[in-house]
């Protein structure tokens, strides 16, 4: 039995199997949007709000700080929060035109919608702009300014009868995290992030959004856009381990989340976390996307693969890529109390191709369907990367036939490789020039309908091996 805890984040909507909406607020301040009978704290047949939940709108999160960063100065306060216990909609500083807004998830309308919590299992914490009247999303012309090379401050307060805090997960990149909250005593959550854009949810098709996910597929038709967001899990579904865990995506639609029961992962030979994204494998204007994945690990999970941030031995929690081909470079930074506000290893994996890649982090038994150490490539049965002999090709018909692409017939096939100094096409085949990683794409263009691309990633060893591969689909 597993335990699975998956996340969805899609661009102006947030949730788990549910969405929150929030409707326009031309004219009010940062306190009235929050409060307002229209505001986060206010419920209608529509939407859900803190006044309709058990914690109520009195013992709701708070935002006790805020802060923006630029050019690695100072923080310029935005929020800054001291009156005790916490008040709970605190007034901007003078000169800003920014606010932190704390909205329920999947919170239950008036009367009670199904598929709802009374006490809402997770919670939203995103930055607005007040802009032409109202308060929105887009932060262009901001005060202070922020940008994808900002640094967001940001500390939030949590009161002992709303206080059970999981996991929680954050769009950009982290660089402290201090999770200080106790189930029934209450605290706080700190952190600092670089903010990122995300695809827009424009044309984005539900398989995105749909857990596990299948396919991401699709041709953005809109630009990526900008959200600063902390999304805060108020739950225990992993058990006390994993309580107050952090992850953070850039460039990517979803983020999910999967960990065996915990009441067996500190046991299981094999215990295993698993991370997926879900992205469209272009931007808007048909560039390559390329994502990021920021794992948090804490002192207590690493002990539980026998390794620690102060001797940390990668081989004891490899990385593995797998489901759909591409490509992800793995890397581990450590981090300490002093300088990140936690002891744990941040696992980095950049460079991330999509549209639906998934990495398992931890000891993998041989008949897992994955293995190795390392984040690039897809294993179809095997313990190792897959892999081609510098000097030995692949034809374009053994790559769809081992990935099982059928293709119509008469369909024309090409590709085009993006490391030309470890592969390159040579005719209707792919060559292994030097040790690396080979990726591209193979276009598959049928004698009626619209072409389709799948794109590809494997090893060039000395050695070389059959190459067990998948594509994208």
């Amino acid at each position: 039995m597993r335990a699975v805890c998956r996340l969805i984040v899609l661009v102006f909507s947030v949730g788990l199997c549910g969405v929150i909406w929030v409707g326009p607020a031309f004219g009010m301040t940062a306190e009235d949007f929050q409060t307002n009978s229209v505001g986060l704290d206010r419920s209608d047949g529509q939407n859900g709000g803190w006044q309709s939940t058990i914690p109520g709108v009195l013992n709701r999160p708070y935002v006790k700080y805020l802060g923006v960063s630029n050019n690695g100065g100072a923080p310029v306060d935005v929020i800054v929060n001291t009156a005790p216990p916490g008040q709970a909609t605190p007034t901007p500083v003078g000169g800003t035109d920014i606010y932190a807004f704390v909205a329920p998830v999947n919170a239950c309308t008036i009367p009670t919608s199904r598929g709802c919590y009374e006490t809402p299992n997770r919670v939203s914490v995103w930055i607005g702009h007040e802009n032409g009247g109202g308060w929105s999303r887009d932060l262009t012309g901001s005060s202070p300014v922020v940008t994808e090379n900002s640094t967001i401050y940001l500390t939030i307060g949590f009161r002992a009868s709303y206080s059970t805090v999981g996991w929680s997960w954050a769009n950009g990149i982290p660089s402290w995290w201090g999770p200080a909250v106790t189930s029934g005593t209450g605290g706080d959550i700190r952190i600092q992030f670089t903010p990122k854009t995300m695809p827009s949810s424009d044309g984005m098709p539900a398989t995105c959004s749909t857990v596990p996910i299948t396919s991401c597929d699709y041709v953005p038709t809109s630009a990526d856009v900008f959200q600063p967001q902390l999304l805060v899990s108020m739950d225990n579904t992993l058990g006390p381990l994993f309580a107050g865990s952090l992850f953070a995506t850039t460039s990517s639609a979803l983020g999910s989340l999967d960990v065996p029961a915990a009441s067996g992962f500190a046991t299981n030979p094999d215990q295993t976390m698993s991370y997926q994204l879900a992205g469209p494998h272009t931007l808007l204007g048909g560039a390559t996307r390329t994502g990021g994945l920021y794992a948090v690990i804490p002192s207590a999970v690493l002990s539980v693969f026998g390794t620690s941030s102060t001797s940390f031995d990668r081989s004891r929690i490899p990385v593995q890529r797998t489901g759909d081909a591409g490509s992800g470079d793995v890397t581990w930074t450590p981090w300490t109390v002093g300088a990140n506000g936690i002891d744990a290893m941040l696992l980095n994996v950049t460079g991330i191709s999509f549209s639906t890649p998934k990495f398992v982090v931890g000891r993998q038994s041989s008949n897992s369907g994955s293995g190795g150490n390392g984040g690039n490539g897809g294993s179809s049965g095997t313990s190792s990367p897959p892999s081609l002999k510098v000097g030995q090709k692949a034809t374009f018909a053994q790559l769809l036939a081992v990935a099982n692409v059928k293709t119509p017939a008469g369909a024309k096939i090409t590709a085009k490789v993006s490391t030309p100094k470890v592969c390159k096409v040579i005719g209707k085949t792919i060559k292994g020039l030097a040790v690396g990683t080979c990726r591209g794409a193979m276009t598959i263009t049928p004698k009626k309908g619209k072409p389709t691309k799948k794109a590809f990633t494997f090893k060039v060893t000395k050695t070389g091996k059959r190459l067990p591969l998948a594509l994208h689909h």
